[in-house]
């Protein structure tokens, strides 16, 4: 099979990962991956297994996608950022592994999926838009509806704070601001719809929106949430699940991201083979159960170079 990532930009360890699978089992997997910029971390990794394209929301990006799935035998696309879950979520015609055209306008916009969650009895954080905002105690959280890595996302602590980031960003959703730790759940979904495995991760720094520092955690309560979270939505590829803790020591969820996380490396390596799982599920394969978790396992990260001549 062939597999296509879309804008594999700093993605070097999910590229790798699924790079040496393909290297020990050349007759089962293909990687092609595509970037805006060539010279993006990743698509070194590629080489010339990397196509550019344009971004996506410029109105030729379909069909160049369409027209690599043709000439290049692409069985299945995995979309690493969100824009571009939306526009090729809303496009049938394309072998997407990620949710339906539906869901993805659901999931790519922050005040929908806050209202979805509501709609399906799933606990999340309380949240509004910023006309209809009564009298509520900052802290507050601010960010896009429509944002992605958590750019333009801050903490406002006081009226004169929220009036300039109301203004500074554009269309955006407030929510209470929750005090415990941050949970990603990475839920590794096979092409049938079909649940192969899932990874806790305490999102312990965060830099430039992706996680730094993790740890491996393992909690029943957050388990059960999404898996409501999985039935109501029917992603037909991986999805990640964020919440936090409220004061009250309850989940909620904050965010759905209908693709892999950018921590997903630290899944892989308490002991999910990401790519294993899906190249077995899409070839029609009994994927083998994952038994067990590496539950406490830390990861932390760290800048690395590489050297190449464009």
């Amino acid at each position: 099979m062939t597999v296509l990532f879309t804008s594999v930009g700093r993605r070097v360890e999910l590229i790798r990962h699924f790079l040496e699978y393909a290297s020990a089992h050349p007759e089962d997997l293909s990687v092609l991956g595509t970037e805006i910029d060539p010279f993006s971390p990743a698509a070194q990794v590629l080489k010339h297994a990397v196509i550019k394209v344009p971004r996506a929301d410029d109105p030729a990006y379909l069909q160049v996608i369409s027209d690599i799935c043709h000439e290049r035998g692409v069985n299945v696309i995995f979309p690493l950022i969100d824009p571009d879950v939306y526009t090729l979520g809303t496009a049938s015609r394309l072998p997407l592994a990620s949710v339906g055209p539906d869901a993805a306008v659901i999931v790519s916009d922050k005040w929908l999926t806050y209202q979805w969650l509501n709609e399906h009895g799933i606990p999340t954080v309380e949240s509004w838009l910023p006309g209809s905002i009564g009298e509520v105690d900052f802290p507050l959280f601010i960010k896009p509806r429509r944002g992605s890595g958590g750019v333009d996302a801050f903490q406002v602590n006081s009226e004169n704070e929220f009036a300039f980031f109301s203004s500074f960003i554009d269309s955006p959703i407030v929510q209470r601001s929750l005090s415990g730790s941050e949970i990603t759940v990475d839920v590794v979904v096979g092409a049938r719809g079909e649940v192969l495995a899932t990874a806790q991760r305490m999102r312990l720094a965060i830099r430039g929106g992706e996680v730094s520092r993790g740890m491996v955690v393992d909690d029943p309560e957050v388990t059960q949430i999404v898996g409501k979270v999985v039935t109501a939505l029917q992603p037909s590829g991986p999805i990640t699940v964020q919440g936090m803790y409220a004061s009250d020591g309850s989940f909620r969820v904050t965010e759905i991201n209908a693709r892999m996380g950018g921590g997903i490396p630290l899944a892989v390596a308490a002991g999910v083979p990401v790519a294993r799982l899906l190249v077995d599920s899409w070839l029609g394969r009994e994927p083998e159960a994952v038994k067990t978790l590496d539950v406490g396992l830390h990861m932390v990260r760290f800048d690395d170079s590489l050297f190449y001549r464009p």
